[in-house]
C-alpha cells in the first residue's frame, strides 16, 4: 500500500503484485504446513482489507477499468481458494477455519466492488468495518444496495456460493478464533445472497440454536454468534416483530436459555449478546436473562462453574451501560433505539432495578475475576469525576471496599438517573451488598479477609446508623438465604466477627431470640460441620451478652435487660446446651470451646475439666449442661 501511495498511477499494478506474491505461495505447500498457510490467508486477507485505501488514493483519476480487472481477478483467485478448503483436509482445521472466515471478511469490498459503478468506488469500506456491530448502517446499506440489482453477476454467485461450506465449517468449532472469524464471515454471505437464500440461512440458524446438541461434542456457539449477530438483516429481511413474538433471533435467544441450563450454552449466548447490537436495540427482552446470569451459582465436580456465567453477564451489563452512559446513539444504531425498538428511557429504570444491585454484589464477592469486572462495570454507573478515582483504586483494597459500604450514603457518586432507583430501598441496597461482602470477608484469601474486614469494622465503627444497617442485614440474610450456604455461613462468620470487636453488641435493634431461632433453622439437620461451627460462634457470642453486662455493673445485670434481649440470651444457651448433645463428637467439642470461654473467666467452667467430650456419656452432659444452666430458656 505504501508502494502504491509513492507511485499513484501504478498503484493497481503495486496492489495486484501483493497478492500475486502469496498466491504464488499457496500452491507449493504441503497440506501438512498448515501453519503457513495460516499465515499466508490471513496476509493476503491483511492486502485485501487496504482495497478501500487503493480507491481513495486514486482520487478523482479514471481507474474505474483497472479496478474492474483486479476485482474479477481476485474473485475467481478466491474461488480456487475456497473450493480446495471444501475437498482438502487439513491438520488443524481450525487454523484454516479462522483463515478463511476472515479472508472472505476482507474480501467484502472487493464483492461490492464487483455489483457497484465506477463513481462509487470512493464509498468502499473495509470488510471489518461494514461487518462491525458497533454501527450496522453500513452493513445494512450494502445489503441494501445487493438487494438492488436485477441480477447478481454469475462469478459473484458461484463464489458466494463457496462461503456456505466454509462458514457452516468454521461455525461448528469450538476455538473462539475460528467462531469469531466464521461468525463475521457469515455476515459477508448474508449480504452477497438473494432475499429468499438469506431467508433460509437465518432460519436454518434458528432452527440448529433451538434444538439443544444431542451429541457432547458438538457445538453451536459459532451458530449462537452468527444469529445474533445476524439481527439487523434478519429484521431486515423478516419485517418488525408480530405481535405473538419479538422477532425470530429473540424469540430463539429466550427459547433456548429457558431450556436449557448449561454453563457452556448459557456463557456462549451471553457472549454472543454483548457482541451484538440486539441486546442495545432490545434490552427489555433480556434483563431477566442477564438477572439470571448474574445470579447463577452453579456447581459441580469443577467447582463454582456458574462464575464462568457471572462474569459473562457483568460483560453483557457492561455493553448495555455503555449504550446508555458511554457510547453516542447517533446513525444506524441510535435511530433503531429510538425508533420501535427500546429506547434508553424506556429500559433503564428497570435495568437499575434488575441489575445494579447484583452487579454491586458481584463487585464485592471473593473471585478475584469476577470482581474485578464488577469494578468496572459498577465504575460506569457512577459520575465520571467520581468514577476515575474510583477505577483507581485495587479491587483487594480496604479503601476498595470502604467505597462500596460508603457508596450509599455518599451524595455525589452514582449517575443521578441511577441513584434514584437504586436507593429505593435502603434495606435491600445493604441486604445485597453484603451477601458478595461476606465471601470475601470470611473465605476469601487472607490478604482479601484482612482488607474486607477492616473496612467493615470501620464503617461499623463511623456511626450507630451505619452499624444498624449492616446489623439488619445481615441478620436478613441469614432469614431469607436459608438453604444458600454460601451466603448464609460467611454471614453466620462476619456476624461471630462483629461480636468479637465488640461492634454486634451495640445494635440494639436487632432481636437476638428470632436471631437464635432463624440460626438454628439453618443448622437444622445439616451435614456441614463447618456450618454447625458458625452455628455455635453466633451462639456462644449471643450467650456471653450478659455476662459481658454483668461485669459492667449490678444495673445492668439481666434483670436492667430488655424482654428481647434476654430471650435471645437464654435463647442461644438454650441452643448451647442442645448441642452438647450432638451425635458428631467434633461439634460437642466446639460448644465447650465455646462454653469455655463463655464461662471460664468467671470460676463456672470448672465442670468442664478432665473430661474427654467427644467420648462423654450422656450422664455426663446432662450433668454439665444442668450446671451451668443452660436448660434455663426450657
Amino acid at each position: 500500500m505504501e508502494l502504491s501511495r509513492q507511485n499513484p498511477p501504478g498503484g493497481v499494478g503495486q496492489f495486484a503484485a501483493s497478492i500475486d506474491r502469496v498466491l504464488a505461495r499457496l500452491p507449493t505447500l504441503q497440506n501438512r504446513q498448515v501453519d503457513e498457510r495460516h499465515g499466508l490467508l490471513l496476509c493476503l486477507a491483511a492486502v485485501l482489507d487496504k482495497f478501500p485505501e487503493l480507491v481513495v488514493a486514486a482520487g478523482a483519476r479514471p481507474v474505474g477499468g483497472g479496478v474492474t480487472d483486479l476485482t474479477q481477478r481476485v474473485i475467481r483467485d478466491l474461488e480456487t481458494i475456497f473450493r480446495d478448503f471444501q475437498t482438502t483436509t487439513y491438520r488443524k482445521p481450525e487454523l484454516v477455519a479462522e483463515a478463511a472466515g476472515r479472508l472472505i471478511t476482507s474480501s467484502l469490498p472487493i464483492l461490492h466492488a464487483a455489483t457497484t459503478p465506477d463513481s462509487a468506488y470512493t464509498l468502499l469500506q473495509p470488510g471489518s468495518k461494514v461487518v462491525s456491530t458497533e454501527n450496522t448502517s453500513d452493513l445494512l446499506r450494502a445489503m441494501e444496495a445487493v438487494d438492488a440489482l436485477d441480477e447478481i453477476p454469475g462469478n459473484l454467485t458461484s463464489l458466494v456460493s463457496t462461503f456456505n461450506y466454509v462458514v457452516d465449517a468454521g461455525l461448528a468449532r469450538s476455538e473462539k478464533e475460528a467462531t469469531a472469524a466464521s461468525s463475521e464471515a457469515s455476515l459477508v454471505l448474508l449480504i452477497f445472497s438473494r432475499a429468499e437464500e438469506r431467508r433460509r440461512i437465518i432460519e436454518g440458524w434458528a432452527s440448529a440454536v433451538r434444538q439443544r446438541p444431542t451429541s457432547r461434542t458438538a457445538n453451536d456457539a459459532g451458530v449462537l454468534f452468527a444469529l445474533t449477530m445476524a439481527y439487523p438483516v434478519a429484521t431486515a429481511t423478516f419485517g418488525a416483530p408480530q405481535a405473538k413474538g419479538h422477532g425470530l433471533v429473540c424469540d430463539t435467544i429466550l427459547e433456548r436459555w429457558a431450556g436449557d441450563n448449561d454453563v457452556e450454552t448459557r456463557v456462549a449466548i451471553l457472549q454472543s449478546l454483548s457482541r451484538s447490537t440486539m441486546l442495545r436495540d432490545r434490552a427489555l427482552l433480556f434483563l431477566d436473562l442477564l438477572a439470571e446470569g448474574l445470579n447463577d451459582y452453579t456447581t459441580n465436580a469443577r467447582g463454582d462453574v456458574g462464575s464462568h456465567v457471572r462474569l459473562e453477564a457483568l460483560r453483557a451489563t457492561k455493553s448495555l451501560w455503555k449504550s446508555a452512559f458511554v457510547e453516542p446513539r447517533s446513525g444506524g444504531d441510535g435511530d433503531a433505539a429510538s425508533d420501535g425498538v427500546d429506547g434508553v428511557d424506556a429500559w433503564l429504570p428497570l435495568a437499575v432495578s434488575k441489575l445494579f444491585l447484583r452487579t454491586l454484589r458481584l463487585a464485592a464477592e471473593k473471585l478475584d475475576r469476577v470482581r474485578t469486572e464488577a469494578h468496572a462495570v459498577l465504575a460506569l454507573n457512577l459520575e465520571p469525576s467520581f468514577a476515575s478515582d474510583f477505577a483507581k483504586l485495587t479491587y483487594s483494597s480496604k479503601d476498595y471496599f470502604r467505597t462500596l459500604l460508603d457508596l450509599y450514603s455518599s451524595d455525589a457518586g452514582l449517575r443521578p438517573r441511577i441513584s434514584q432507583p437504586a436507593k429505593a430501598d435502603a434495606g435491600a441496597w445493604m441486604a445485597e451488598l453484603l451477601a458478595g461482602y461476606v465471601t470475601s470477608a470470611d473465605t476469601g484469601n487472607e490478604d482479601l479477609v484482612i482488607a474486607s474486614r477492616a473496612a467493615l469494622a470501620e464503617f461499623c465503627a463511623a456511626s450507630p446508623r451505619n452499624l444498624n444497617a449492616v446489623c439488619a442485614a445481615l441478620v436478613s440474610n441469614v432469614r431469607t438465604r436459608q438453604g444458600q450456604d454460601r451466603v448464609v455461613v460467611p454471614t453466620l462468620e462476619i456476624l461471630a466477627f462483629l461480636c468479637h470487636v465488640g461492634l454486634f453488641q451495640k445494635c440494639p435493634d436487632v432481636n437476638l431470640r428470632h436471631l437464635c431461632l432463624q440460626v438454628q433453622k439453618a443448622g437444622y439437620k445439616t451435614g456441614s460441620v463447618r456450618k454447625l461451627e458458625a452455628c455455635i460462634k453466633v451462639y456462644g457470642c449471643v450467650a456471653g451478652f450478659e455476662e459481658e453486662d454483668e461485669e459492667d455493673g449490678p444495673d445492668t445485670g439481666p434483670e436492667a435487660l430488655g424482654g428481647r434481649r434476654r430471650a435471645g440470651i437464654l435463647e442461644a444457651r438454650k441452643r448451647l446446651g442442645a448441642l452438647m448433645f450432638h451425635p458428631w463428637p467434633r461439634v460437642r467439642s466446639l460448644v465447650v470451646d465455646e462454653l469455655w470461654e463463655l464461662f471460664g473467666e468467671s470460676g463456672r467452667a470448672n465442670s468442664l475439666k478432665s473430661v474427654d467430650w467427644s467420648k462423654a456419656d450422656k450422664a455426663s452432659l446432662t450433668r454439665v449442661v444442668d450446671q451451668l444452666g443452660l436448660r434455663q430458656a426450657v
